[in-house]
């Protein structure tokens, strides 16, 4: 607890600071943009969604069956379940950017992060059989090819040229804060449902993580909506215009 609010006062102060900088390394003032706040809120969400997945998946196929979930796979065979997300992504980023240089980048992360609650869902209540697993796996990969491609795009639809790697580079943090939240929210769930005095998880515990990815997905693809379709660049100020 310490280090948390250790954490929020350094946090806060490094605001301050960067506030009233001339050169600051981040202008606040950019992330506070509309378009650029509810993408890297969006972001974060996704990040939740994404990594709880990622990172359940293979301990949940790992499973020993007599536990009453699980298909026993060894690291390399739940390695194997992740493969349909990898090749899914490879069509889904370049989809989105097409569709996001024609429609607006909001739509393919709207649209990637409503896939993504649907794969959740599917991890959630149709685990029984190698197939539904299978199955969501790739649909989990067209959503986060999707959703990083059109994150990218709305980053660089609404800033400055000259800022693009800082924004960049925040909206990477703020997509790995909602990942760690996420994973760490899965692990404590592992650890603290168990079947009974033994260390193996509930199923349970998998079921409510995913049952979290499936809302907060979706929380994430209503904010991706609300985020303004004909975005407006931003033009830094010149050093002649401040002086």
């Amino acid at each position: 607890m310490t280090t948390l609010f250790a954490s929020g006062a350094l946090f806060f102060f490094w605001g301050v600071v960067e506030s009233r900088s001339a050169s600051p390394m981040v202008d606040l003032r950019m992330l506070a943009h509309r378009p650029i706040l509810l993408t890297n809120i969006a972001t974060m969400i996704s990040g939740f969604a994404l990594f709880s997945c990622f990172v359940l998946l293979p301990a949940f196929v790992e499973t020993d069956p007599k536990h009453g979930y699980g298909f026993g796979a060894t690291a390399t065979q739940a390695g194997l379940y992740l493969l349909p997300s990898s090749l899914a992504m490879l069509g889904a980023g370049p989809l989105a950017g097409a569709l996001g240089r024609r429609y607006g980048s909001k739509w393919p992360l709207a649209a990637g992060m409503l896939v993504v609650s649907v794969a959740a869902f599917l991890f959630a209540t149709a685990h029984d059989e190698p197939g539904p697993v299978l199955l969501a796996s790739a649909l989990l990969g067209c959503g986060v090819g999707s959703a990083f491609a059109a994150m990218a795009g709305l980053i660089a639809d609404n800033v400055d040229r000259r800022e693009m790697g800082v924004a960049g580079g925040m909206n990477t943090v703020v997509r790995m804060i909602g990942g760690v939240v996420g994973g760490q929210v899965g692990a404590a769930l592992l650890t603290t449902r168990t079947i009974g005095t033994s260390p193996v998880p509930a199923e349970s515990a998998f079921t409510i993580t995913f049952a979290l990815s499936t809302v907060t997905a979706l929380v994430a693809a209503c904010i991706a909506v609300a985020i303004n379709a004909k975005p407006v660049q931003r033009r830094l100020e010149t050093a002649g215009a401040r002086s």
